[in-house]
């Protein structure tokens, strides 16, 4: 049948080189598509990974997860952390405090189901509600567990919200 060249491409027929057959396959790209397609999903899975835990860390915020605050102290259901403040060993703490805890919260509801709220709320569990200013509509509480550490609430009324200002010394 002839002479085949080194390459296996080539026969001699006699007379001339001629193809030897099919040509070899052409390499495959189809693994460009592959990795083309692995790098988008992944894209994906980090864009929608990354914004899930904005998402949770924004809300747990705001519902005052991270708060300076015991983890057991009532937090007025909906109401919004829109400032905070801790400060160690400052003008104001009481003697044989260490910190300061102040925090702000807004709820969208009026003063009065607030102050019911943290008339009770303050005066169960580990809470012990000692007063409450008429006047000024302030609580003052303390832990039972921990009595030096004390503070006080105060709901007011800002528009059609409650601003809620809390002061907790421990």
């Amino acid at each position: 049948m002839g002479q085949i060249s080194q390459d296996g491409m080539w026969r001699w027929n006699g007379t001339q080189w001629v193809t030897a057959g099919q040509p070899p396959p052409r390499p495959s790209r189809l693994w460009i598509w592959w990795l083309a397609g692995a790098l988008a999903v992944s894209l994906l899975l980090i864009i929608a990974g990354a914004a899930y835990g904005t998402y949770t860390l924004v809300n747990r915020f705001q519902s005052g997860a991270f708060s300076c605050l015991p983890s057991d102290f009532p937090h007025y259901p909906g109401a919004s952390i829109v400032g905070e403040s801790t400060n160690y060993y400052g003008p104001g703490i009481p003697a044989g405090d260490t910190k300061v805890c102040r925090m702000t919260l807004i709820a969208d509801d009026s003063v009065d189901p607030v102050s019911a709220y943290y008339r009770e709320r303050l005066d169960s569990g580990d809470w012990v509600l000692d007063s409450v200013e008429p006047m000024k509509g302030t609580f003052s509480f303390h832990r039972f567990s921990s009595p030096k550490m004390a503070g006080t609430v105060e709901p007011h009324e800002l528009g059609q919200q409650t601003e809620i200002l809390v002061v907790l010394y421990s």
